[in-house]
């Protein structure tokens, strides 16, 4: 204790510590608790990872080689090629287009493949193929049947019963058809080409569409069918014309019962009424 002047005391303070410092691990970036790493546990992961691989790996050679056997083994191949429905097209031809031959294996034929390249072809208009295991295929088509001619830019073309064009007249094909022309001015008359070509299927008129040498819907609104064998013209409006056929089966049965049918060139039923034209004889004038 020092003594001050004035008689008072002063207190001595004690000196100061220096403080201590203490090492602590720095927090890395993230502030997350660290995870021990186990190099031992890492290892088997990626040890068991290739061995994964590996085994997928043998699986799939495995497959490949079983399946290339399988579609390749003589044991199954096609001793039975089944084709119905076909009347244009050859069997050989059916065959062609498909690509298909006997002794070809059966599961290495892709049946959706056939069936796309038949559907292909102008005469088919629906075919389905089924497969029947160790050697058999079957084919069933539908071909479309033509009805008509049509001409265009100068060349034959085969139609069906709507007058839409199949394909071209090859050499070599045959067929006796009438032929079919549709004024431009007209435009669709598919339909009415259908219903008509059907109504003549059925035999309710006195004459058939093989009976035709053509059939003509011309500009001014008529429907015009020449017979040749009667060598007679067939007229109708074409406004309301299954009335106006009916009417003309009509004139022609009574002329049938009076049998003056060879004496008529030509019937025409419009504006509600029927008109015939007889053939004149020969010498008049």
């Amino acid at each position: 204790m020092n003594l001050r002047p004035g008689g008072m005391q002063r207190r001595t303070q004690p000196a100061r510590k220096a403080p201590v410092r203490i090492n602590r691990p720095r927090k890395e970036p993230g502030g997350g608790p660290s995870l021990p790493i186990n190099p031992g546990g890492a290892v088997k992961g990626f040890m068991f990872f290739m061995a994964s691989v590996l085994i997928l790996g043998v699986l799939g050679t495995g497959l490949i080689y079983t399946y290339r056997l399988v579609t390749t083994t003589p044991a199954l191949g096609l001793t039975e090629i089944s084709v119905t429905g076909n009347q244009r097209l050859a069997y050989g031809q059916v065959l062609e287009i498909a690509g298909l031959r006997l002794g070809q294996n059966s599961l290495g034929v892709n049946v959706t493949r056939v069936e796309a390249a038949l559907s292909q072809n102008p005469w088919v208009e629906f075919v389905t193929v089924r497969r029947e295991l160790p050697d058999k295929l079957f084919i069933t088509m539908v071909e479309r049947q033509p009805s008509f001619w049509v001409r265009q830019d100068g060349q034959l073309y085969f139609a069906d019963a709507e007058g839409r064009i199949i394909t071209q007249l090859a050499p070599g094909d045959s067929a006796s058809l009438p032929l079919l022309e549709i004024a431009p001015e007209l435009g669709d008359r598919h339909l009415v080409v259908a219903a008509m070509v059907a109504r003549m299927n059925k035999q309710d008129l006195p004459f058939a569409l093989g009976q035709m040498a053509w059939v003509k819907f011309t500009e001014s609104g008529l429907v015009e069918l020449y017979l040749d064998a009667l060598r007679l013209r067939v007229r109708a409006e074409l406004s309301d014309w299954d009335t106006h056929f009916r009417r003309i089966e009509i004139v022609w049965r009574d002329l049938k019962l009076r049998g003056e049918t060879a004496q008529v060139a030509a019937i025409e039923a419009s504006g509600g009424k029927v008109y015939v034209e007889k053939r004149l004889r020969p010498g008049n004038s």
